[in-house]
């Protein structure tokens, strides 16, 4: 394999940076784990669990698991996860 550019190098850190700029600063409000507890009435046990099999959308690590409201919603109209009840 051939050494990375300074080029190649300087690009793939201003994508990165982008990324990380989207997830801060799309204005979306972010979900702790704790606020999915209260939201599905549900303990961290079950939260877990519902990460590991894939039920809830993929979090967006930061400063541990976060959830977009917005794909928790769309999660929940098409039914993976269940409601509170």
């Amino acid at each position: 394999m051939l050494p990375m550019s300074q080029k190649d190098k300087f690009s793939q850190v201003m994508a990165t940076i982008e990324a990380f700029k989207k997830l801060l600063f799309d204005n979306q409000p972010r979900i702790h784990i704790k606020d999915l507890e209260r939201r599905y009435g549900k303990g961290d046990r079950t939260i877990r669990r519902w990460i590991k099999r894939k039920i809830l959308p993929k979090p967006i690590r930061f400063t541990g698991p976060m959830w977009r409201l917005e794909d928790l919603e769309k999660a929940e109209a098409a039914g993976r996860i269940p409601r509170k009840g």
